[in-house]
């Protein structure tokens, strides 16, 4: 998920040897047979889980890694020794076992882990990592819209995102010593959605965004030579507070999203059952927000309904409703770094939208029980209930997970500094599959 940039001294320098340390122990980076592998779906047994660290988000790292450990090894990627110390005595003070956490090295490190790598698996148990293209969640174009005809501001917005990190994916295969399976396709792991046996789950304004000029028969043919893959199902969008990076939803709503990641709005919980947001539909009736989300999320209902899996068997596809719309009021800020600064400013829309410092918007979170992790006999979801959302709805949302993950326990972190910035607990987590022959 988009966030905030790290500080840069001596980056390339340690870019250089963290990315050769790690490909120093990856397998021979041979194009696998994608025929021979196979996208493995969240609920699937996982060897691990990684992820990140950052100091805006301490408090909600701890309780992923408290919550997870019981169940599954965990492994973080930091950006250098000091972030290495300052998680180990952060995770020791939330009762996680620290000396049962792998740390690994990387100075890219993104703290949403999800967005890093996607796994596949292969013949004897052996990991590949899909090695997709990278552009910060289509920064390009983002910055082209807003700066239009001003080619210098273009080219200053689209340089603040380091191409660098399209070397992430390599590095966690190197440190995993997997093989890497190679795609034109530019895409983060929040956008990809599989069910394991052969399906994918695409929305196609995100897939568009981050592969402009190609058709979508194109990029049908590009995902089904992803490994494992022979279905594609294409749903048309997203949340609407999920919008690419900075970006009015409608009226003065805002927010700071993805542009679609498919792990806000429609998952697997099995081969064949998919579960899909749904808003409210009173607060539909009464909040714009919800009112495109409404419409949105009926039309994928709608196109999920007659869609089958890769066997041609009918899919399940359950509500799960929506959180209450969290939402404050912001005041755009003086013209600032257009990407990365926390604060907003006039820069983040574009100038027909005719946004002047002062102004005050209503950012609206990236708010979703969709945004939930599996990990082996723990399924974690964020918790709503601190930030307005009835019981009732929470409680209800506990029923279907209990339903449709039997088994498991259904445990709540609140998320809600993450929603704020378009991550949550799937996001800031990746699961690496177990071995399976």
């Amino acid at each position: 998920m988009p966030q905030a940039r790290p500080p840069l001294p001596n980056r390339r320098h340690l870019l250089a040897l963290g990315t050769a340390l790690a490909s120093s122990c990856a397998l021979p980076q041979r194009q696998i047979d994608p025929s021979q592998y196979r996208m493995t779906a969240d609920f699937e047994p996982a060897a691990a889980i990684w992820l990140g660290h950052d100091q805006g988000h301490r408090t909600f790292t701890a309780a992923l890694a408290g919550v997870l450990q019981p169940h599954v090894r965990l492994r973080l990627l930091v950006r250098d020794e000091a972030a290495a110390t300052d998680a180990r005595t952060l995770l020791a003070g939330a009762g996680v076992r620290v000396d049962e956490v792998d740390i690994h090295l990387e100075p890219l490190a993104l703290y949403f882990m999800r967005d890093v790598a996607v796994f596949a698996t292969g013949p004897a148990g052996e990991l590949a990592v899909i090695d997709f293209g990278w552009n910060y969640y289509g920064l390009p174009g983002w910055c082209q819209a807003r700066h239009a005809g001003d080619s210098e501001r273009v080219a200053a917005c689209s340089g603040s995102a380091d191409a660098a990190r399209n070397a992430i994916d390599r590095s966690v295969a190197g440190l995993r010593k997997a093989h890497l399976f190679e795609t034109d396709l530019t895409a983060e792991g929040g956008g990809i959605e599989v069910n394991g046996r052969g399906l994918i789950i695409a929305n196609e304004a995100l897939v568009r965004q981050r592969n402009p000029g190609r058709s979508r028969d194109e990029l049908e043919r590009m995902h089904l030579r992803l490994p494992g893959i022979r279905k594609v199902i294409w749903l048309p969008e997203g949340l609407a507070e999920d919008p690419q990076l900075r970006a009015t939803i409608t009226g003065p709503y805002v927010a700071w999203g993805t542009g679609g990641h498919t792990d806000e709005f429609v998952r697997f919980a099995d081969p064949r059952t998919v579960l899909l947001a749904w808003p409210d539909e009173a607060e539909a009736r009464t909040h714009p927000v919800a009112r495109l989300n409404r419409t949105r999320m009926q039309r994928n209902f709608d196109l999920l309904a007659r869609a089958t899996d890769a066997e041609g068997a009918p899919l399940r596809v359950v509500k799960v409703p929506l959180p209450k719309i969290i939402e404050r009021r912001i005041f755009l800020s003086a013209t600032a770094d257009p990407a990365w600064s926390h604060e907003w400013t006039a820069d983040y829309f574009p100038p027909h939208e005719r946004r002047r410092e002062g102004d005050a918007v209503m950012q609206v979170a990236s708010a979703s029980y969709l945004n939930f992790v599996v990990a082996n006999g723990v399924v974690v979801l964020p918790d709503y209930l601190p930030h307005g959302t009835p019981r009732a709805t929470q409680e209800r949302v506990q029923r279907i997970f209990d339903e449709v993950f039997p088994g498991r326990q259904i445990r709540f972190v609140d998320a809600i500094g993450a929603n704020w910035v378009a991550g949550g607990p799937h996001c800031a987590t990746l699961n690496e599959p177990a071995a399976t022959a």
